[in-house]
């Protein structure tokens, strides 16, 4: 129990890290190795559902990285194949009513990288914080429970530093110009 919260500490400062890049090769290089840790803390956890979600976590960051790497996108084909899978499997898993929230955050996270737009993935971040929360407290995952809540306010900063920001100052500028 206590080797999965020191993987779940692991995966929290990778994953936090990752919110911060404006560059998405980053974003998702980063996400790679914080999933990774993310299916061991669940993996002892015997919390099927999250070990599912962070493989396909992996998977997902790593075909967009080499698809961002080749200047190619992901082909449509692909992407239904990829949320399929992540139904398939979250079926597969599926315990009680907490067990779908791992598949849907995973689902929403993937069609936020297709459609290719960060501050939509940064949105969803910030919401599928608040889901993680109620999931990691049903299945015990202590430490994961005050990651979410930090990936919370990360992914909150990053709407403000990176989104938000630039809107208000040009705003701003547009504003100054016509006074």
């Amino acid at each position: 129990m206590i080797i999965a919260q020191v993987f779940a500490f692991i995966a929290f400062v990778l994953y936090v890290a990752s919110l911060q890049f404006k560059r998405k090769e980053k974003v998702l290089k980063f996400q790679m190795i914080a999933n990774t840790f993310y299916a061991l803390e669940y993996l002892m956890l015997n919390a099927y559902a999250g070990v599912n979600n962070s493989l396909f976590g992996i998977s997902r960051s790593a075909i967009f990285y080499v698809c961002h790497k080749k200047k190619m996108k992901f082909p449509l084909y692909g992407a239904v194949i990829f949320c399929v899978l992540v139904v398939i499997f979250g079926y597969m898993s599926y315990v009680d009513y907490y067990s779908i929230i791992p598949p849907a955050i995973s689902i929403a996270f993937f069609l936020a990288l297709y459609i290719g737009n960060m501050k939509a993935y940064r949105i969803i971040a910030a919401i599928a914080s608040i889901s993680w929360m109620f999931y990691n407290i049903h299945v015990e995952a202590y430490i994961s429970v005050i990651d979410a809540g930090v990936e919370l306010i990360s992914a909150l900063i990053a709407i403000y530093r990176i989104d938000l920001k630039k809107y208000r100052v040009k705003k701003h500028a547009y504003w100054e110009f016509y006074r």
